[in-house]
C-alpha cells in the first residue's frame, strides 16, 4: 500500500478506534490524526493502552470498532507487511550473526533489490546516522548508542511514509538517552519521515515532539503540543503527569477558589460554573518563597496569591532546589529555585509563598 503524504491528508487517521480483550477495553475511543512529517508522541502510564494502539496501526492488532486510514488510504484488513510503515524496537531486534552491513541491508534483499542498489543504499542510511566505515563490525563489537543507530538505519532504509518507534531510548543510560533525544529529533527533519513514539517518559515526548497524545485508561486525554500540553493541560491526570504539580482543592466563586483553610484564592481565566468543585494546579517552577510576604515577587494587575507556609525540606536536584513546604490547611506546596539556591531558609522556618494567578491552571474535579 502507498500512502499519500501530501500536504493536506494525513499520516495516520484514527476515527473511533477501541480495542476489547474480551470484556476488558484496552482502547477506548480514539480519534485523532497525526500530520504527514510530524514527529507525533504517544505517552502515558503502562496499562494506558499506548502500545495496543501503536500494534493496530501497524496491523498487529485488528480494532474492535472504528476506521484507520494510512496516507487517506483504508488500513482495514491490510497486513502488516505491506502497510507503508516500519518500527523501531526497543530491544532493536537487530541479527547478532550478522555484520552491521547485512543487518541494515537485510530488508532490500529480502525485497529483490539488485546487490549494487543495495550497497549504496546501505552505504547512504549508515552516513545518515553517521556511522560510515562501520558496515564490516559485527554487533557485538557496538555500544548501545551505535546498536540503535543501525536500527534506525535499518528502518529506514526502505523510506516508508511512517516509521513507530516503541520506547526508543528505554536501554540507553541517561546520559545516551538525553543525546539520541536530540539526535533522533534532528534526523525526523531530515529525511522527512512521519515519526510516531510510543513512551511513558515525560521527557523524552516534550524533548522530541512537534505534537503529544496523553493517554490514560485507554483514552486519549488531550492532544497538543509540548508546550500546550505543560503549560495548558486539559485535565488534573495531565497535570500530574506531566511534569510536576501542586493541587489546590476548592469551590469556585467568580475569579476565585475558595480553599478550606486558605481562604479566597486568585485564580485564572476559566470556562467553568461558579459553584462547581475544581482544582488549582501551580507548578513548582512558578512558586516562589520569602521570609516575608513583603519579599514575595511583584505581581501586575492584582494576579498575585500570598500564603503562609512552614518549610518542610529541601532537595537539592541538581539544576534546581525544590522546596517542601506546608500550607495552613496542612496540605503540601511545591516550589522551585535556580541550582543550589535555597535562600538562606531553614527547615522548620515559618515563611511566605506566592505566584501569578496567571501562571496556575484550574481543572474540573
Amino acid at each position: 500500500m502507498t500512502a499519500d503524504t501530501t500536504v493536506n491528508t494525513p499520516a495516520v487517521r484514527l476515527r473511533g478506534i477501541g480495542k476489547a480483550f474480551g470484556t476488558a477495553y484496552a482502547v477506548r475511543d480514539v480519534t485523532l490524526d497525526i500530520r504527514a512529517n510530524e514527529f507525533f508522541s504517544i505517552l502515558g502510564p503502562s496499562g494506558c493502552g499506548k502500545t495496543t494502539l501503536m500494534r493496530m496501526i501497524t496491523g498487529f492488532e485488528t480494532p474492535s470498532e472504528g476506521t484507520i486510514e494510512l496516507g487517506g488510504a483504508p488500513a482495514t484488513g491490510v497486513p502488516p507487511h505491506k502497510r507503508d510503515l516500519n518500527m523501531l524496537f526497543q530491544s532493536y531486534a537487530l541479527f547478532p550473526h550478522l555484520s552491521v552491513y547485512e543487518n541494515v541491508a537485510f530488508e532490500l534483499k529480502v525485497r529483490g533489490r539488485p546487490r549494487g542498489g543495495i550497497r549504496a543504499a546501505v552505504d547512504e542510511a549508515l552516513a545518515l546516522v553517521r556511522l560510515e566505515g562501520y558496515g564490516d563490525r559485527a554487533i557485538a563489537q557496538l555500544s548501545g548508542g551505535q546498536k540503535q543507530r543501525v536500527a534506525i538505519a535499518r528502518a529506514l532504509i526502505g523510506r516508508p511514509s511512517l516509521l513507530l518507534l516503541d520506547e526508543p531510548l528505554g536501554a540507553l543510560d541517561q546520559k545516551l538517552r538525553a543525546e539520541m533525544q536530540l539526535e533522533l529529533k534532528k534526523l525526523q527533519r531530515e529525511v522527512g519521515v512521519t515519526f510516531v513514539t510510543v513512551t511513558h517518559d515525560q521527557e523524552e515526548a516534550l524533548t522530541m515532539s512537534d505534537r503529544i497524545a496523553v493517554m490514560d485508561g485507554g483514552r486519549v486525554l488531550q492532544v497538543d503540543t509540548p508546550e500546550a500540553v505543560y503549560e495548558r493541560p486539559a485535565t488534573r491526570f495531565v497535570a500530574d503527569f506531566i511534569g510536576t504539580s501542586t493541587f489546590l482543592t476548592g469551590r469556585l466563586a467568580a475569579a476565585e477558589l475558595v480553599v478550606a483553610g486558605l481562604g479566597a484564592l486568585r485564580v485564572p481565566a476559566h470556562t467553568l460554573p461558579e459553584g462547581t468543585s475544581a482544582h488549582l494546579a501551580v507548578r513548582p517552577e512558578n512558586v516562589s518563597v520569602a521570609r516575608t510576604e513583603e519579599e514575595l515577587p511583584r505581581v501586575p494587575d492584582g494576579r498575585g496569591v500570598a500564603l503562609p507556609a512552614t518549610l518542610q525540606q529541601t532537595v537539592y536536584l541538581g539544576s534546581a532546589t525544590r522546596h517542601h513546604l506546608t500550607l495552613a490547611d496542612g496540605g503540601e506546596l511545591l516550589a522551585e529555585s535556580g541550582g543550589a539556591d535555597r535562600g538562606g531558609l531553614s527547615v522548620g522556618e515559618r515563611v511566605w509563598v506566592g505566584w501569578d494567578a496567571e501562571r496556575s491552571r484550574v481543572l474540573a474535579e
